[in-house]
């Protein structure tokens, strides 16, 4: 009986290092996660009308419940810094009677990096960071109490005629990576090249690095010059670039 168990444990944990996926990118450290920058969040039309009072006095008050702080405002602008343990983090935050934004400044204890290997464009952070975003966002709304629609990052996912550089070709090729399953990645350059990578057949042995493969393929007819545009869900671009 013995025997026939160890056979059993060894029969299962082959099978698991087999099922394994390679990894399909890599964040360089656990509980890392591509940031989540900007925010805009647009107020929906026939709202009640939200004025700057409104946005400011609901900013300091969900703020205070949730370890943040104004640390310095001009009229449409704040400075918030969250702290959270020994985690800090400052956003800026702009708003008008439309909605408002918040941008990414600085953070300390959160692992805060760009990837190289991403031309730049992929910023990485604690994967918490996110989250408490998230949670800011969702508090400053509910307090306002007005219908608001939210956008992460340079563009919605979806919307191919928002890349830059690209031709009618490019956006072609940007609407079939919308099509792959994730892990994917899309990279573009000046010159309008552009390339994606994605994972190989679920459970396949062969996994692709899909940024390195989406860099690398770019790079080729790009001038060395290609950056990360889009990771899985989520566009990484940034405008000031």
């Amino acid at each position: 009986m013995s025997c026939l168990l160890r056979l059993c444990t060894l029969a299962l944990l082959l099978s698991q290092s087999l099922a394994a996926p390679a990894e399909p990118y890599n964040l360089g450290a656990f509980r890392l996660a591509p940031l989540e920058d900007p925010w805009r969040i647009e107020f929906q039309g026939g709202a009640k009308q939200v004025t700057r009072q409104d946005i400011e006095q609901v900013v300091k008050i969900v703020g205070a419940t949730r370890g943040w702080r104004v640390i310095n405002s001009t009229e449409g602008r704040m400075e918030v810094m969250g702290v959270v343990r020994d985690h800090t983090m400052s956003v800026e935050l702009t708003y008008d009677p439309t909605g408002y934004g918040i941008l990414y400044l600085q953070s300390t204890n959160l692992q805060y990096k760009e990837l190289a290997n991403s031309g730049g464009t992929l910023r990485v952070i604690h994967s918490n960071y996110n989250g408490w975003i998230k949670d800011l966002v969702a508090g400053i709304n509910a307090g306002l109490g007005v219908p608001a629609q939210t956008t992460i990052g340079f563009a919605p996912l979806e919307k191919a005629d928002a890349v830059p550089f690209l031709r009618e070709k490019g956006r072609d090729g940007y609407r079939e990576f919308l099509s792959k399953p994730t892990p994917r990645a899309f990279a573009i350059a000046p010159n309008g090249a552009w390339a994606f990578g994605f994972r190989s057949a679920p459970g396949s042995r062969q996994q692709v690095d899909v940024v390195g493969h989406a860099m690398e393929s770019c790079n080729r007819r790009g001038n060395g010059e290609c950056k990360l545009y889009a990771l899985d869900e989520r566009v990484v671009w940034r405008s000031d670039r």
